[in-house]
């Protein structure tokens, strides 16, 4: 279905370039362009300034690399950067479009993943390959009003965060006090091997759900159980602390709240403010 979906939305943005009887053209740097929707008294982006938008991008061959309509709980916003005019870069084609605009871009990958996102060319894009942006710009704001807005929405999010929680932990009959970080520790089957100790590798099985009970992520669904250095940062905060309480064939539910999560950011599936709940179980510490 969501294919589909992608494919239906790419397929009316070519509708609209071929109805309008549009064609591409070029700006000095290069920069291959065609607006399928205009709004001249919208505003433009300015340096700094935070864009509100809906954005999908694609190889020249149709493989999809990101849609922002698949991120869920918030709309995806990016800072608008400055950028060199004898370039063609996706920023000097975001500072063409007024909010109500609606266009595409065509770039080259290379100066996309080297120059806009400063990494490596991702594995599969060869030399030459081109990337297509299909962008509508939603709303446009200023570095003050942006802060100002996203503390209210901090607030706000981490309060309504709250509530949910306490729902949940009414209805599920848990009355396991948090510890100090604010974890739910739920021991559902006592280990009687090793505990884990700094630096020591661990193996688990894990299923991570939404407070719902949407699964986002499983060990168990890939029947590949989850390695992890122990101490080292490389998981969350409260998956860590829940596995310390652990020793080696236990079993436990952990609830963890999303300030030893993934706080306020939008990480794949997961929205922000986020309560996650794991469900663990702790194979072997070697």
């Amino acid at each position: 279905m969501k294919a589909l979906n992608i494919v239906l939305f790419l397929s009316l943005v070519l509708v609209l370039a071929c109805s309008s009887g549009s064609q591409f053209r070029k700006t000095d740097s290069g920069l291959e362009y065609v607006f399928f929707t205009e709004n001249p008294d919208g505003i433009k982006p300015g340096p700094e300034d935070i864009m509100e938008l809906e954005m999908v991008y694609r190889t020249d061959n149709d493989s999809v690399l990101f849609d922002s309509r698949e991120i869920i709980g918030s709309p995806f916003r990016m800072k608008q950067k400055g950028y060199n005019p004898d370039v063609a870069t996706i920023e000097e084609g975001l500072a063409m479009m007024h909010v109500g605009d609606s266009a595409r871009f065509i770039v080259d990958a290379e100066t996309f993943f080297l120059v806009t996102q400063g990494r490596e060319i991702p594995e599969g894009i060869k030399p030459g390959t081109r990337l297509i942006f299909d962008v509508k710009m939603k709303n446009v704001f200023n570095m003050e009003t942006y802060k100002a807005q996203k503390q209210e929405n901090f607030a706000s999010s981490a309060q309504e965060e709250e509530t949910i929680l306490k729902s949940y932990l009414q209805t599920s009959n848990i009355t396991t006090e948090p510890t100090s970080s604010g974890l739910y520790f739920v021991e559902e089957v006592k280990g009687k091997g090793k505990k884990p100790e700094a630096g020591k590798k661990v193996v688990v099985h894990y299923t991570g759900t939404f407070i719902n009970g949407q699964i986002f992520d499983s060990s168990l669904q890939r029947n590949e159980p989850f390695e992890f250095t122990f101490g080292a940062g490389e998981v969350i905060p409260g998956l860590e602390e829940g596995v310390s309480y652990m020793k080696e064939g236990g079993k436990a539910t952990l609830i963890i709240p999303s300030h030893i999560a993934y706080g306020d950011k939008q990480v794949g599936k997961i929205p922000p403010f986020s309560t996650l709940i794991f469900y663990v179980e702790l194979l072997e510490v070697k």
